[in-house]
């Protein structure tokens, strides 16, 4: 009996019976499509004797022949992956149009190539034209040993990653490549499975690093089933807004080494460069005495990076306040603004407040609460903050602050950049350094009166 379709959400991967408007695992809207099922879980496999060799102990295995690692040359990618691409390895790039990862993919094809090693580029979204005019304007000299394959089928890139063995190949990217083994356009659930499983096998006979440009959701989820992200071994995201000049590269999952670090770009005509150190970037165009204008010391992976919170207050000409903010989270604003004026005495009911991150950087972590709170203080007393002072710490909703990951860092990162006083919940067992001024407080009306 053959078995019927069922309905996969592409986000999470549950499965329906029916088809329906919203995923009630995830709460997706418009993710659920109709997918054939080649076989069920029903279905009796014949069972096979195992040989008892196979089974055999941790303990005399042999990892002198390991895969290696070989590094790119290009700063911020050697960085996030920990030295470099693995052997055999998949490596997945999402981010939304315009972040430049096939600018960054270009520039770490051109490092590798540039060694005397084989390159091979899988023009896919964009023509073998447009990946020429993008490489000219990146290098002054394309190597010979850069190449390129104007194909979309999967079992093209296979076959030729399986019988030449390059030394690096990339595909630009997984919704615009497709397979006969697989129903539905390219760019659908069973496609891109299909493809990357596909994909991943290649790389582990071959030995040839893979790297997949993938597109991400409008809810910044990289486009796609959620089993892609499994199929990799490396998940990287490019992120930033466009409109302005810094981009954080990022490793989401790393098969083999750390998601600890991250690398801050810059881009330029000439593509993405390395920031060698973002705070004191960052920090370079930061106005001196201006109300509204507070520095945070936020972690991403394992690195301290120093960021600017802006607020304006501002009369609200309308009975419901305008609340707008841009790389902080909306919600946790508003929620800020309600501790702010039951616990601190600062009264924004009838005003309509914007926040900013200068920089246009996302920020995520829950640190930056009490420094973007310093910010709205500042703003509505119309009092510039001393620019020698910096802040840290999470704010609860009894305007209690809460401790915040590894505080050392960020004390010493602060020092480092020249703060003379910092404000902070309570530390336990770090003794600060003697030559700055640690302000440790518990509640935000403390912080901020």
């Amino acid at each position: 009996m053959k078995n019927p379709p069922v309905h996969i959400c592409s986000k999470c991967d549950a499965q329906y019976p029916r088809w329906t408007g919203r995923c009630e695992e995830c709460g997706a809207w418009s993710t659920i499509s109709k997918t054939p099922v080649v076989l069920s879980l029903e279905t009796e496999i014949p069972k096979k004797q195992i040989d008892a060799d196979k089974i055999k102990s941790f303990k005399n295995l042999n990892t002198s022949n390991a895969a290696s690692t070989s590094p790119t040359n290009h700063p911020a990618m050697d960085l996030v992956l920990g030295g470099g691409f693995t052997e055999g390895s998949v490596t997945l790039i999402a981010g939304e149009p315009g972040m430049g990862k096939s600018t960054l993919l270009s520039q770490v094809a051109l490092l590798v190539a540039k060694n005397n090693k084989h390159v091979i580029y899988v023009a896919g979204e964009e023509s073998p034209k447009q990946i020429h005019l993008r490489l000219v304007r990146l290098t002054q000299q394309i190597p010979e040993t850069f190449a390129y394959l104007e194909s979309t089928k999967i079992d093209d890139i296979t076959t030729v990653v399986e019988t030449q063995k390059p030394d690096l190949i990339i595909i630009d990217s997984i919704q615009s490549v497709s397979t006969e083994q697989a129903t539905g356009e390219a760019g659908s659930i069973s496609q891109v499975k299909a493809c990357a499983a596909l994909l991943a096998q290649s790389a582990k006979k071959s030995g040839t690093p893979i790297m997949i440009v993938g597109q991400v959701t409008k809810d910044g989820d990289v486009a796609g089933p959620r089993v892609l992200e499994h199929v990799v071994d490396t998940v990287l995201s490019l992120e930033g807004d466009k409109l302005h000049r810094y981009r954080i590269l990022r490793a989401y999952k790393h098969r083999f080494g750390s998601t600890d670090e991250i690398a801050l770009l810059d881009m330029k005509e000439d593509g993405l460069h390395v920031v060698a150190d973002p705070s004191a970037e960052i920090l370079n165009d930061k106005p001196q005495s201006t109300p509204g204008s507070a520095i945070g010391c936020i972690l991403e992976g394992r690195r301290p990076l120093l960021v600017e919170l802006q607020a304006l207050v501002t009369p609200s000409g309308y009975s419901t306040p305008t609340r707008r903010a841009t790389g902080y989270d909306s919600s946790r604003l508003n929620m800020l603004l309600a501790v702010l004026t039951r616990h601190a005495g600062i009264a924004v009911y009838d005003k309509d407040v914007y926040a900013n991150v200068a920089g246009g950087l996302p920020v995520r972590d829950p640190a930056a609460d009490l420094a973007l709170s310093a910010a709205i203080w500042s703003a509505v007393k119309k009092q510039p903050l001393d620019p020698k002072t910096a802040y840290f710490g999470e704010i609860g909703l009894t305007g209690e602050l809460r401790p915040v990951a590894l505080p050392e860092l960020r004390i010493k990162e602060l020092t480092r950049m020249g703060f003379k006083t910092i404000v902070c919940p309570t530390l336990k067992n770090i003794k600060p350094p003697s030559d700055i001024n640690i302000k440790q407080v518990k509640t935000i009306n403390e912080a901020l009166n």
